[in-house]
Parts: structure tokens; sequence; C-alpha cells
């Protein structure tokens, strides 16, 4: 079979699909058709760089922070630079990108930094099918690159054009020089979704089901009665599966009929793109699920990592995201889909896998405390309508990622006996223990401490309060609710028979063996 070679998107590419009223190249000292790897955040405090070929986004760097210059002169081997600046505040830099070899942008505009990363990402993944130019026959837009779409609907129709999912969330939008968004246009745009007060559920419907182009005005606070602003939305869908919606701006200059038909046609083939967009990502998602599974597995995971776009020798963690017990009605998919979805709109480097019915994700951090403000903000988001547990591994080296999988096996344990939802391994260590030596019994019933100095039935529990008070007569006689002189007795008696609690060793294998069979960790004092 013939190996088809796959392209990267060219900077002048990646600028096109953001728009240039959004970003602006300052320098380009190799020019803009050199390629573009995909994005990578770059912290300027990070000793290592992002990998080569990349778009590096300069996250809370300034262009007049005193650092600036230092920092962009060490990004050598990255493709391209982005900067929060205007141009001419950036242009000072342009020196010191020349001399890194490295391309410096301006993003000049509010949008946010996990916005444009995936506008990168978008580009890259579709790689291939933006080299070829696509000409004004629709026919000709490669199959799959939304944003090649709308940009040919909206020089069609001369006004704006963006496509959104069925909740509303944006897809693509075009970036045609010369046309003026409105204001709810580049709100959606910086924001990535519709307002909720603009995106009623009615509309929707009606969109999705009719399959015709209708008109609505825009709405408060972007137009009023007096003046409104127009809109055409249809319906985008494969067959009976509704896909997303097609919208065109039309301002105060209404369309004529026949062009509203023409906007319906548009929304028919749109449906072959949305289709083919998806496919792309699904094929991309199980790719990287796939590098995950071997890191989690522990085969080849140094080389796993490189290909996911992490750094295997800083720190990794393991995320498990499940529901708190397993049902009927498992979320499967669905949970995975939530899941690199969040991480996608709040992009949060992350790659993930569905193993049966728990997600873990692979994520680089300098410590758990952060990751866990991430976990809890994902399950407080995504936990709306069924409820989900989140669990924190301990921080390793690519190689030491199956243990991290295990402590977050351990952890997401804990969660579920407890009723709490967000844990890492570090505050449910001691529960997790007791988890995990119970599992040891109960996958080795051989195992000597089933057997060792078997305590008699009816005196396990004095024993296991009299261990557990440090030998504290008085207290663990409270804690039974009888009086002392009986607890005595009863340890005075199993003394008699030979079962000797002064012994530090019988002690500890009595308490692990009695812990683990009657009360079992406590996770809900340590959650």
């Amino acid at each position: 079979m013939e190996q088809v070679e796959y392209l990267e998107p060219s900077l002048a590419q990646v600028i096109e699909r953001i728009g240039a009223s959004y970003v602006t190249v300052v320098a380009a000292p190799r020019g803009t058709e050199v390629p573009i790897a995909g994005p990578a955040i770059h912290d300027p405090l990070s000793p290592a760089p992002p990998r080569p070929g990349a778009m590096a986004l300069l996250v809370g760097l300034t262009a007049d922070a005193p650092g600036a210059a230092r920092t962009i002169r060490g990004l050598t081997g990255v493709a391209a630079a982005v900067l929060r600046s205007d141009a001419a505040s950036a242009a000072p830099l342009a020196a010191a990108a020349a001399g890194a070899g490295v391309a410096l942008v301006a993003l000049e505009s509010a949008m946010t930094w996990s916005h444009l990363h995936t506008l990168v990402e978008d580009a890259v993944l579709l790689g291939d099918s933006m080299v070829a130019t696509p000409s004004r026959d629709l026919g000709s837009v490669p199959v799959g690159d939304l944003n090649a779409l709308v940009n040919v609907v909206a020089e069609t129709l001369d006004r704006p054009v963006e496509i959104v999912d069925t909740q509303w969330r944006l897809l693509a939008y075009s970036a045609v020089p010369g046309q003026v968004n409105d204001d709810l246009q580049r709100d959606v745009i910086l924001n990535r979704t519709v307002p909720a007060k603009n995106a009623p559920r009615e509309t929707r419907r009606l969109l999705l089901t009719s399959g015709r182009a209708l008109r609505f005005s825009t709405g408060a606070p972007y137009d009023t009665a007096e003046h409104p602003i127009w809109r055409v939305g249809v319906g985008v869908r494969s067959g009976p599966e509704p896909l997303g919606m097609l919208w065109v701006l039309e301002g105060r200059d209404q369309l004529s009929d026949d062009r509203l038909v023409l906007v319906e046609e548009f929304a028919r083939l749109a449906g072959a793109h949305l289709l083919r967009a998806r496919a792309a990502r699904t094929v991309d998602r199980e790719r990287r699920g796939e590098l995950v599974g071997q890191a989690l597995d522990g085969r080849r995971p140094r080389s796993a990592c490189r290909r996911l776009g992490l750094d295997p020798d800083s720190g990794i963690a393991v995320l498990a995201v499940a529901e708190p017990v397993g049902g009927d009605d498992p979320l499967g998919e669905h949970l995975l889909d939530g899941v690199a979805t969040y991480f996608d709109a709040y992009r949060r480097p992350a790659a993930c896998v569905l193993r049966d019915d728990t997600v873990y994700c692979l994520m680089p951090t300098a410590d758990l405390a952060t990751l866990r403000e991430v976990a809890a903000d994902l399950v407080r988001r995504l936990g709306l309508r069924r409820r989900l547990v989140a669990a924190v591994g301990g921080r390793v080296g690519a190689d030491a990622l199956p243990r991290s999988r295990r402590q977050a096996d351990l952890a997401l344990a804990v969660l579920r006996a407890s009723g709490a939802t967000v844990a890492t391994i570090d505050e449910v260590r001691a529960a997790a223990t007791l988890t995990e030596l119970r599992s040891l019994l109960d996958d080795h019933p051989d195992l000597l401490l089933r057997e060792a100095d078997p305590v008699p039935p009816d005196a396990e529990d004095s024993v296991l309060a009299w261990i557990e008070c440090h030998g504290d007569v008085r207290a663990a006689a409270r804690r039974l609710g009888v009086h002392p002189n009986t607890l005595r007795y009863r340890i005075r008696r199993l003394a008699a028979d030979g079962f000797d609690l002064t012994d530090p060793d019988t002690r500890l294998t009595t308490w692990m063996r009695l812990r683990l069979r009657h009360a079992g960790p406590d996770p809900a004092a340590q959650a």
C-alpha cells in the first residue's frame, strides 16, 4: 500500500484559520511557510523548551516583561511563539525572535489561550487537508475542514458565518477580510459558546427538526426592538441525526429568499464535513488512547509520553475518573467524551483512555494539590446529571506510571467507600494501604496473615479495641461499653490461653487481620 505523507500546515495557514483580526505576525525570520507541528503551552520558568516545530503559547508573558527577550531567544527550534500584546508593543522583541529563528506572533484580542490552543490543534489535526488551497467551488473544500467551509460560505453570501454543535458550542467561524462581526459574534468566538440567554431551547428545537433556514433577531443586549440585528439559522444533519447549526449574520440587511434556499443547501453540505471532522477527532483520540494505554501498562512508556507531547522526565500523575458505583447503565464512552471535552475546553494538557468504567488521564503536574483542584473542577462541571468521583495517583516519571495508576485505583476505591468525591493518594494513603492489603488477602487466601494467632470470635472486638487504644484499658472499655475490670479479665484469659498481646509482632498481625476483616479502613475520616 502506498504511504501517504502527512503534511503539516504552514504558519500562514494557521494564521488564516485563527483570523488576521485576532493575531498578527510581528516577525517571521524563516518566512510564514514554516510548518507548525502543533501548539505547546510554554512556561517561561520551565527549563525545558517546547518540542521542535511547535507554536509556543507564552502564557503569562507580556511584551514589557524584563525577561521577555531572553525567553524568546531560548526558543530555538520552535516554529513560532505567540505573545499577548499588540503588534507595536511586541515589535522591540523582533530582533530576539530573529536571533532564535522563531516567528513572533502577537495575540491582540481577548481570545483565551485555551481557545487559541484549540484552533492551532485543529489546524494541525486537519494537516494535509489544509495544504490544498480550496477554490471557491464548495465541492473542492477539503472534507472535514470546517473553517475552510465557513469561509467559502461567508464569501458566497457576503456575510459572517459560524457553525455550532447541538449544545451551542462553537465549532468553526469565518474569517474573511472586510467582513465585520457584531458583538455577539465576537463574544461567541472568544468564549467558544453562545451565551445562554441568546441560545433558547425552542430555537434549537426548531432548527434541528425543521431543516429550514429561519430568521431570528439577535436579542438583548446586542440589539434593540427599534434596531434589530437579524440572523439566519439552519440545522445541520446527517440523515436523522442532528449534528449542529449553521448561522449567518445578516445584520440589518436581510438576505433574499433565493439566498435562504442557498443557506439550506450549505447546511446539507456541512453535514458531510461535520461527520468527517468528528471522525478525524475520533481517530486522533483512539491513537492517543493507545499511547496512554502503553504508558499505563509500562510498555515503552517514555516513547509513548514523548509522542503524546509529555516530558517523560518531568512529573506526571494519573487521574482516574469514574462513577461512585458501577451500575447497569455505565457512562462508558460518554464519560470519556465528557472528560476529553472538558480538557479541550479549558485547555489543560492531558491524554485520556477508557478502561472498563474508568477514564484514566496522564497529566503533567508540578504538585498534586494543583491537580486536585483540576479534578475537583472537572467533577463539579461534569457531575451535574450523574455523580462522579476523581482520584489522583502519585507524581512520577514515565517509567513509574503503572504505579501511579495503581495508586489512583486505590484512591478511587477509598472514595467509593467513603462518599467523598475527590482525593489524591497522599490524602488517603493509610486507607488506600489497607484497601490494598485487603485485596492482597482476597487474591491470596493461603497467606499466613489469615492464620496467625487466631482470636476467639467472642473476643475479637475486645482485642481490637485494646490494641487501637494502645493498651489503655479504661479507654478501650469506654469504647466497648463495658467495665474496665471486664476487659482486664478478657485480656488475662487470652494470655492464659497462650495469646500474648505483649508481643509486638502478635499485636501487629492481629490488628491487621481484625481491622481488615471487621472494620476495614475508615476513608471518610481521611478523604
